[in-house]
């Protein structure tokens, strides 16, 4: 069990990165086809619990990101997700519309849209491990969370 102080530390660093990136953000706006996988593209294959391990050790990792972030930076713990996670795939989500126009987006566009919004560098390459295992990623957490 996490302590308040963890939570509250969590929810002001994630409001404080969040802050700075929707300040720059906010004249920003991401094309759509940045976060929609390409009709003819065909995403990274392999074992799932092999993407899995990858894909945890990628959510920390502060290389995907110029300025030092990671996913762990607003997402350390399966409960620090929106509401909106706990719905099935696609599903919506606030910051997506806004920036994007799109009413749903799924779990991999959401982990593109992070790379972009958050992260504050370009999409995944639509073929590589790192996007399939980051999806992965999130999908293991949303079974998790949901299953809550």
């Amino acid at each position: 069990m996490k302590s308040e102080s963890s939570v509250a530390a969590t929810m002001t660093c994630c409001f404080v990165v969040f802050a700075a990136v929707s300040a720059l953000a906010q004249s920003n706006r991401i094309p759509p086809g940045d976060v929609t996988r390409p009709a003819a593209s065909i995403a990274f294959k392999a074992d799932a619990a092999k993407l899995l391990e990858v894909g945890k050790a990628r959510h920390g990792d502060t290389s995907l990101s110029p300025a030092g972030r990671s996913c762990n930076t607003c997402h350390l713990e399966a409960d620090s997700y929106n509401a909106t996670f706990k719905m099935p795939w696609p599903h919506f989500v606030e910051s997506v519309k806004a920036k994007t126009g799109l009413d749903r987006i799924t779990a991999e566009g959401m982990v593109q849209f992070c790379m972009i919004s958050a992260m504050d560098t370009r999409p995944l390459a639509w073929d590589s491990e790192t996007l399939s295992a980051l999806t992965e990623f999130v999908l293991d957490r949303h079974r998790k969370v949901v299953t809550k």
